[in-house]
């Protein structure tokens, strides 16, 4: 019995003491370190030729990400295009990205395809697009995920790599492009 109380009161100090401590959190079931990492890498090395702040990963973004490539539908989930021009949920303050690809359609290649989209801002007449989203200053969190899907293209093409990027708090507002979109 002592024991049990010994090991109860341990434990209550240890939780007390590591109350404080801030820790990296933890990653998301289906997201790897590695995979992260990756997600981490190539929207910041963006973001920082744009003048906007490295992204940090957020595991209740990565979930909503999942939830959304588990559709395994290449078509943005329940959210609007808002008052403002971005693209919201409508439940959720969060924006989306999303890209698929066959073959070696990696994390890199995803994010690319939305960077890719640079040369057509006009930052005299700004539209909102994956581009204006990924570099978005006031955008601080991300979280992404990815699922193969057999469904998306021609059979022909093969199974896709599905990814989605969920950006919080969402960027593509009308009127604040000068502030958060550098080119």
């Amino acid at each position: 019995m002592n024991r049990i109380v010994f090991f109860a009161l341990s434990l209550s100090v240890l939780l007390a003491l590591f109350a404080g401590v801030e820790a990296m959190p933890a990653l998301s079931k289906r997201t790897s370190a590695s995979d992260v990492k990756a997600y981490l890498a190539a929207h910041n090395t963006f973001r920082a030729k744009h003048g906007a702040a490295a992204l940090k990963w957020n595991n209740t973004l990565a979930a909503a990400a999942q939830k959304e490539v588990n559709r395994c539908v290449f078509k943005h989930s329940g959210g609007i295009f808002g008052p403002y021009g971005g693209y919201v949920h409508v439940l959720t303050p969060n924006a989306e990205n999303l890209a698929a690809g066959t073959g070696n359609f990696k994390i890199e290649d995803a994010i690319r395809s939305w960077t890719n989209e640079a040369p057509q801002y006009n930052p005299k007449s700004p539209v909102p697009s994956h581009f204006t989203q990924v570099v978005w200053k006031g955008s601080k969190q991300v979280g992404c995920a990815i699922k193969e899907c057999s469904n998306i293209f021609d059979a022909k093409y093969g199974v896709a790599k599905f990814y989605a990027c969920e950006y919080y708090p969402a960027g593509n507002v009308i009127g604040y492009f000068p502030k958060n979109v550098k080119v």
